[in-house]
């Protein structure tokens, strides 16, 4: 992530506009994208002198404005990093405080009739949801997250080989063999219920 912020940071360009001056810009070029800068009669005239002072003067602001659109794009790229990178630091320091000790978790189930419900203290991801309720042998399988208390994203083991490609996967304590443990218990718990 620290190579893709700066790779990101060497590609921003230099550019004449700022936001005061792109905004009108914009509006200007796409209310009127054949003629922006003045009446159309004013560049006909230009034509028939022979001039094109005009339409080197878009040519140069459609040039200034895409650059600006892209170093937009890029600082927003370059915010969702820096927001990961924080998260995963923050990760990280928790981590190192306990010493890697397991993380440990309440998981229940309750079964009323034919109603069956799966709690968890994370945000699982659909893929986990829908394992559990084909795995189950009951034919009502509900499964809620963030119940219990709250141990930030839980990722799939394959998302979690992604770690910092998206702002959940990058808050997220857990390691890739969580998932089939996890899976693995609620089998269990759904075969006792």
């Amino acid at each position: 992530m620290r190579l893709e912020q700066a790779k990101l940071l060497n590609s921003l360009k230099g550019t004449s506009l700022n936001l005061k001056t792109f905004i009108p810009l914009t509006v200007k070029y796409d209310a009127s994208p054949e003629f922006p800068s003045y009446y159309s009669h004013r560049y006909l005239h230009e034509k028939k002198l022979g001039r094109d002072d005009l339409v080197r003067m878009d040519e140069a602001n459609r040039r200034n404005m895409k650059a600006y659109m892209e170093n937009i794009y890029v600082m927003e790229e370059l915010t969702r990093l820096q927001t990961n990178l924080a998260l995963l630091r923050k990760h990280q320091e928790t981590n190192r405080r306990a010493e890697m000790k397991p993380l440990e978790v309440d998981v229940n189930g309750l079964k009323i009739d034919d109603f069956v419900l799966i709690t968890f203290p994370g945000e699982l991801t659909v893929e986990i949801g829908l394992n559990i309720k084909k795995a189950s042998p009951h034919k009502h399988t509900f499964v809620a997250g963030y119940t219990n208390g709250y141990i930030y994203y839980t990722p799939t083991a394959q998302q979690l080989q992604n770690v910092g490609g998206a702002q959940e996967d990058s808050d997220c304590l857990l390691a890739p063999p969580w998932q089939q443990l996890f899976e693995t218990k609620v089998a269990q718990m759904l075969k006792a219920l």
